[in-house]
């Protein structure tokens, strides 16, 4: 893998030469398959049926993933580059959220930092996984990687409150944090939001 990045070669492999030519048939097959649904059936239906229902599922992916990697002002996650970044500070500047009644539809979504720090879980063991994380991180550090924000509507105060304060990170510096634009604030709040 090394060799293939100094020498610039896009697949290392030919399986994931394969895997990419795969997915790319694939994924023209879906978009053939959908455009002629509508062109039968018309585009009405194909909105209702598929274009609504993914907006909503690329909608609600871009909050969680928004939520998972940024701080609200109670929880301050760092931004590393340069040499501040290596993948451990990576992988731990995230937080596990409670999303209720959700966190099993997408996979166990709670587990957020788990993930990050051993990507090969498979999802089905990732509750256990982030359980004996907590319990570590506890002894070492008296920290757990679980907010305690509550569900849902507790997650759209803080994703409000985040868009509210994060506005930007620092030009230099190898450990920055989202900081806040008095320009765009009035008395604490957004003037955007």
């Amino acid at each position: 893998m090394e060799r293939a990045r100094k020498e610039g070669i896009t697949f290392p492999s030919r399986n994931e030469k394969l895997d990419v030519v795969t997915s790319t048939i694939c994924w023209c097959a879906m978009v053939a398959l959908l455009a002629t649904l509508c062109f039968i059936f018309g585009p009405t239906p194909g909105l209702k049926l598929y274009g609504v229902p993914y907006l909503v599922f690329i909608m609600w992916l871009g909050l969680v993933t928004y939520l998972n990697h940024h701080g609200d002002g109670e929880e301050r996650l760092p931004r590393y580059r340069g040499k501040g970044w290596n993948y451990l500070r990576g992988a731990l500047s995230t937080l596990d959220r409670d999303y209720g009644m959700f966190n099993n539809i997408h996979h166990h979504i709670e587990t957020h930092v788990i993930h990050h720090l051993f990507p090969q879980i498979p999802h089905y063991h990732l509750v256990e996984a982030s359980g004996d994380l907590n319990l570590m991180l506890v002894v070492m550090t008296d920290k757990s990687s679980k907010t305690n924000n509550g569900k849902v509507l507790q997650g759209a105060q803080k994703i409000s409150r985040a868009l509210r304060i994060n506005h930007f990170v620092s030009d230099s510096g190898d450990i920055v944090y989202y900081e806040t634009d008095p320009h765009l604030t009035i008395g604490g709040a957004s003037k955007c939001m």
